[in-house]
Parts: structure tokens; sequence; C-alpha cells
């Protein structure tokens, strides 16, 4: 079974973390929330979740993907995280998936793993501040690296994160299941 760590930090996105852990449950991929720093974890629209685990806890080589959600201060925190940068680097350098959405890719930035191309939430690539920006697809996959732009991109970006783990047989189905268009 696939294993997928989703970073949340005070003030991150509740639409982007809970589509992305909610998607990849349902096509059967172990899911699991970690708390940058803490198990109780404030969203940037005042909804608690209790994290499965903390950061500190994490073991890289048990997991297939990490997914950042954005939003703020949320993202800003992932992104002046040592420690996470430390874990990014660490999942590149074994080539494994990374993934974000909205601002997160500010982190992926900090801890130098973006590659060519990326996408964010609008206006915020000068916050990235990385050559590559494009506006042009709701969803960028280069190499290991997975962005997506905000909100309204969430269900699209978890498909693909499942497309890219589990093929198109079970993004497709999951699709038809969940009535997206």
């Amino acid at each position: 079974m696939k294993k997928v760590a989703i970073i949340l930090a005070d003030g991150f996105e509740e639409i982007e973390a809970i589509t992305v852990i909610d998607i990849l449950r349902r096509a059967e991929i172990k899911a699991v929330s970690v708390g940058l720093n803490k198990k109780i974890v404030n969203g940037t629209h005042g909804i608690e979740v209790k994290a499965d685990m903390i950061l500190d806890d994490l073991n890289v080589d048990e997991f297939d993907m990490i997914v950042l959600p954005g939003g703020l201060p949320g993202a800003e925190y992932l992104a002046k995280s040592e420690k996470l940068a430390e874990i990014l680097k660490k999942f590149n350098d074994k080539n494994l998936k990374i993934a974000a959405i909205c601002a997160a890719p500010w982190a992926l930035s900090t801890a130098k793993v973006l590659k060519n191309s990326y996408t964010c939430y609008p206006g915020f690539e000068q916050k990235v501040n990385h050559k590559g920006y494009t506006d042009k697809k709701n969803v960028v996959i280069d190499e290991n690296i997975i962005t997506s732009k905000g909100p309204a991109t969430a269900m699209e970006f978890a498909l693909n994160l499942v497309k890219v783990l589990l093929g198109d047989d079970k993004f497709n189905a999951l699709k038809t299941e969940l009535l997206y268009k």
C-alpha cells in the first residue's frame, strides 16, 4: 500500500488538506496527517484537526510522497521550517514524489527542490521566487514535483496524486465515482 504524508502547519488551507487526505484514502492510499510541530493543528478558517503524528517522528523511508497544503500563515511556517527543508531534500534525493498546492511551493523553493516548471496561487510566484512559473495549467508535474494553484484546484490536484501513485485505471475509476468532469 502506498503511503503519503500530508504536512499541516497552523494556518493551513482546510480545503486543500482535507480534500487530499479524503481522495487519497478513497484510493486506498495510506494518507497520514503530520503536524509540523504539534498534533492539534488549526486551519486558516478555524477548523481544528488532530494530526496522526508530528514531523519529528516522520521516517522518510516509510513514505512514497509528501504533500504540502497551502494557506496562510501555514505556508510561511512550512517555508521557514529547517526540519521540513531537510525532509524535502531527502525525498528529492530519493526521487520520491513531492507535492505542494497554493502558497506551499514557497517551501519547495526554500528547500531548493523545485525543478523547471511549477504553479502556485496566482501572484504568489513572487514569494516563491523561482523561474519556471506557469499559470497555464491547474496542476503541473515536473519530474518528481507536483504543484497546483489553490482551493478550487484541490480536487484535480488530489486526483492527479492518485494518478501519479496508482496509475490511470484507479484515477479514472475514482473520477467516475466522484462525478468529477
